[in-house]
């Protein structure tokens, strides 16, 4: 492969992205499919299995930090909501992060 001395994010981008297709082509060795379909389909279900994990793991932190509540429907499935006795909290938590990226 051709090395470029251009911008180095865009190279880490295109480097995720050929890194996320390979993976999708290590797991499904027959598939093909137009960029198109790359772009809609593979990326987008690696991207959402990828990005399970984290939200999971953000979901059990933000419920051991008493910021969100959740209920356990019938199907077994849990649905999370804001805890109001926390709001005070949760906007300070989001106002400080804020800052931090000005």
């Amino acid at each position: 492969m051709e090395k470029n001395s251009g911008d180095l994010p865009e190279q880490a981008a295109v480097w995720k992205i050929a890194l996320q297709i390979l993976r999708y082509l290590n797991e499904n060795p027959h598939a093909s499919d137009t960029a198109d379909g790359i772009l809609e389909w593979w990326l987008l279900k690696q991207s959402i299995s990828d990005e399970q994990t984290v939200v999971e793991s953000a979901l059990d932190m933000l419920v051991k930090q008493n910021l969100i509540l959740f209920v356990t429907s019938a199907d077994g499935r849990k649905h999370y909501y804001f805890n109001p006795d926390q709001a005070p909290e949760g906007r300070r938590l989001i106002k400080q992060r804020r800052k931090r990226k000005n």
